[in-house]
């Protein structure tokens, strides 16, 4: 799959801003939108996400509510850095 304009306008948007207020399911959305693969046997409550590329994105999922804003810019960039958003 590839980002969407919308995908792509909402992670320069947590990188401009504190990135609060994002759920785990639009990160996921997003790293599955550029190409990266979720764990095989997830187990705790953090996942890496693998990019072909050998990049790495680790997130936090608590099931519910607002991820870290820490984990939500370590996504959003690891996504830049692959060439997710041009």
């Amino acid at each position: 799959m590839t980002l969407s304009s919308r995908d792509c306008a909402e992670i320069r948007a947590a990188l401009a801003s504190k990135g609060t207020g994002i759920a785990y399911g639009t990160v996921a959305r997003w790293l599955t939108n550029a190409d990266f693969v979720p764990p095989k046997k997830p187990s705790g409550s953090h996942r890496t996400w693998r990019h072909p590329s050998g990049i790495r994105a680790q997130t936090v999922d608590k099931g519910r509510g607002e991820m870290l804003p820490v984990y939500v810019k370590r996504a959003a960039r690891a996504i830049i850095a692959v060439g997710g958003c041009k």
